[in-house]
């Protein structure tokens, strides 16, 4: 029996380099085949800014991350993407659903107890190339992209007045299309990790946005992958006059995690 328990700990030992090599292999292989990758993975974001949500009013909004916690607020996204060599295409998919405060230094509207529910979907698809590859186990690489980014907002104002009575204002909905440019990396740390990385600008639709993040990912096996990123998102978005002039300042914080299928 100890005999057995001792051939498979050697056949497990001799085979979790080749797992991982196979990992790094999927993810980052130069061989003329089609790789693909799926990581679904949730953003626990909190938001400083400021936004119109009557078309003409303009008010502070705030929810940190502990905020978002104890409300159970957090954002849903999932990734895609697939390469062959050094060209490849992907699509990135989020919706956020936040309730934030606005700060009672600033009062607003009387003496009433404010907040705002904030509803954002932004899905980008976007290609890219990859001049670099190599490192340890061939698992390092910098890739260029560009795409299109749509953006989707909707808030609306909620009051508590002195005496308990709530209101919530009409719903303000408006959307933009953003060209983005921007860069990522992976810089193996040993045969299972890796430090990475991304940046990225867009315009057009909004005034800027720019967009980091950056983290480590661990191989979980031959096809499966884990990582914790933290990531900046800051939207300047001011358009339209008089009644038609619609503003979403907002910056996005927190960390995020993920997990990922390669094939």
């Amino acid at each position: 029996m100890r005999a057995a328990a001792r051939v498979l700990l050697g056949v497990l030992v001799a085979s979790s380099p080749a797992l991982l090599q196979a990992q790094a292999k999927t993810d980052t292989a130069m061989d003329g085949i089609w790789h693909f990758r799926l990581m679904p993975y949730f953003w626990a974001t909190g938001i400083d800014g400021s936004a119109s949500v009557f078309g003409v009013t303009e008010v502070p909004l705030e929810a940190s991350f502990s905020d978002i916690i104890s409300n159970f607020d957090i954002g849903l996204l999932g990734h895609f993407e697939a390469r062959k060599d050094r060209l490849g295409f992907g699509a990135d998919f989020m919706y956020l659903n936040l309730g934030a405060d606005v700060p009672p230094t600033r009062p607003i509207l009387g003496r009433l107890d404010l907040g705002a529910d904030v509803r954002q979907f932004v899905t980008e698809g976007f290609v890219f190339y990859r001049p670099v590859s190599g490192g340890r186990e061939g698992a390092g690489y910098l890739d260029v992209l560009a795409g299109l980014r749509y953006n989707g907002t909707r808030t609306q104002l909620t009051a508590t007045g002195t005496q308990g009575a709530s209101l919530q204002s009409t719903k303000l909905t408006f959307d933009w299309v953003d060209a983005l440019a921007g860069a990522r990396f992976r810089v193996p740390l040993g045969t299972r990790a890796g430090l990475t990385g991304r940046g990225d600008l867009a315009t057009f639709g909004s005034e800027l946005t720019w967009n980091v993040q950056g983290g480590l990912d661990l191989a979980l096996g031959k096809r499966w992958a884990t990582g914790i990123d933290y990531r900046l998102m800051d939207i300047d978005y001011d358009k339209g006059d008089g009644l038609d002039h619609r503003i979403y300042n907002m910056r996005y914080s927190g960390p995020s995690f993920w997990l990922g299928y390669s094939w």
